[in-house]
């Protein structure tokens, strides 16, 4: 028992317990705990004599013995029964802050406006609101209850985990399928319904990425602005198949296309959908032979191939490989194919009509032609002149800039005629039969099926 006694005229305390958490109605619970402190106390005035009546008191909560800062408080109207009362000192969830760290705190009194001193030490009873082992109370090997899922969850023969209803995990969800046989999943999602998903990712920020997905213990690489899906992998970072006869195995659309995608209707092994452009393909290395892309036809004898914006040689293709080039044309009969010539040299070739006045005409070629070709000693230029009237005939003198018509025997005619100019051209002059490119190496990869309900766990 403790006993202090003021001036006269005051009051004297003596506490008859120290504070403690005592059980109350269920609405002042907080996941089981009761949120108040019990107070207890018995008040004399200085002659011993027990007060009667109701009080007003003032309880502050402090960090130390005497002075510092107020950390909180609690006024309450006290009815004091031959010098005995008890009070119950409310708490809200945010006030607990104060006994979490395990620093030593006092209780100060005021009643009526006097401050009884000294102050009472809380005891260690008031920690059970949040002890040392409350902390940890919801973990498990270290790991907060909000590192877990839950919702209906239970463990299963081979620690399987089954989720019903809709499981929650606010941190991070962590499946280990080191102990797994044959093709089963760490993680399996199924359901049933039109417009549902099996699995569903999704990254809230303005760069997260929704789903992400490595293999053949590789790193994972990913858009720093983020994407859909980043999956990564030594040889294949994304597989997809599809198994109907005119199923398309990858659907894309781009440039914020959100009504329909457009596939073949006999299926196809990608369709790419975009509002200019609907494929993309780049070579990135900046020497040695290089293609934008490829594409062959598979085959023994058969087989044809093209490549696309490729660099070989050190000459630039726009489209290289075996086959004819070639070209489609309404025509009354329907459509059908041309084809177009091909020569041992790259040439430009350029048209026109003329006419013979007094025997001769000069034809000036057009610059921007002129700016294609290779035109000098070593590469003269190529005219061929078709008469459309009668003379003595005609021969023909090229220079830089174009070409002269003579007719022959000093012949003073004004026939017409057509001519046809060709020059090699210009990034070209050295090319004659190059030596052709082999199509690149093909391998074949064996394909493996998993059941459409993969071993999962028992329910």
């Amino acid at each position: 028992m403790r006993i202090l006694l003021l001036t006269a005229g005051l009051l004297a305390v003596v506490f008859a317990t120290t504070p403690a958490v005592q059980t109350r109605a269920q609405l002042d619970y907080k996941d089981g705990v009761p949120m108040f402190i019990n107070y207890q106390g018995y008040l004399t005035d200085n002659y011993g004599t027990p007060i009667n009546g109701t009080l007003t008191m003032r309880f502050g909560l402090y960090g130390q013995e005497s002075g510092g800062a107020e950390l909180w408080y609690q006024i309450q109207s006290v009815l004091v029964r031959q010098g005995v009362f008890n009070v119950k000192l409310q708490l809200n969830e945010s006030d607990t802050i104060h006994f979490r760290t395990g620093d030593r705190r006092w209780l100060q009194l005021t009643v009526n406006g006097q401050i009884l001193l000294p102050r009472t030490e809380i005891t260690s009873m008031v920690y059970g609101i949040h002890s040392a082992k409350a902390d940890n109370a919801d973990m498990l090997d270290g790991k907060h209850h909000t590192d877990f899922i839950w919702n209906s969850t239970s463990q299963q023969p081979g620690a399987n985990f089954w989720i019903s209803g809709f499981g929650v995990a606010n941190r991070q969800l962590v499946a280990y399928g080191s102990g797994l046989s044959g093709s089963n999943p760490a993680i399996y999602g199924t359901r049933t319904g039109d417009s549902s998903f099996g699995v569903y990712g999704r990254n809230n920020a303005n760069q997260g990425t929704g789903v992400a997905g490595c293999g053949n213990n590789d790193t994972l690489f990913y858009l720093q602005g983020g994407s859909g899906g980043a999956f990564s992998a030594r040889r294949f970072g994304l597989f997809a198949y599809a198994h109907d006869t005119n199923g398309t195995a990858i659907a894309t659309m781009g440039n914020r296309i959100r009504d329909t995608v457009y596939t073949l209707a006999q299926g196809a092994g990608g369709a790419f959908n975009g509002t200019t452009i609907g494929v993309y393909g780049l070579a990135r290395n900046l020497s040695g032979n290089r293609a934008g892309g490829f594409f062959r036809t598979f085959g023994t004898s058969d087989t044809t191939f093209a490549y696309v914006a490729y660099r070989y040689g050190n000459t630039n293709y726009k489209i290289l490989g075996d086959g004819q080039v070639s070209t489609v044309m309404a025509t009354r009969e329907g459509k059908r194919i041309l084809f177009a010539p091909e020569s041992p040299q790259p040439y430009f070739e350029d048209l026109g009509t003329g006419q013979l006045v007094n025997g001769h005409c000069r034809i000036n070629l057009d610059p921007l032609f002129l700016d294609c070709i290779a035109v000098d000693q070593n590469h003269p230029l190529l005219v061929f002149i078709t008469l459309t009237d009668n003379c003595q005939g005609v021969y023909v003198k090229t220079d830089a800039a174009g070409f002269d018509v003579y007719e022959l025997n000093n012949g003073k005619s004004n026939a017409s005629f057509n001519w046809r100019a060709v020059g090699q051209r210009k990034d070209g002059v050295d090319l004659r039969f190059p030596i052709a490119p082999e199509p690149p190496e093909h391998r074949a990869v064996p394909l493996q099926t998993v059941s459409p309900t993969p071993t999962g766990p028992e329910r």
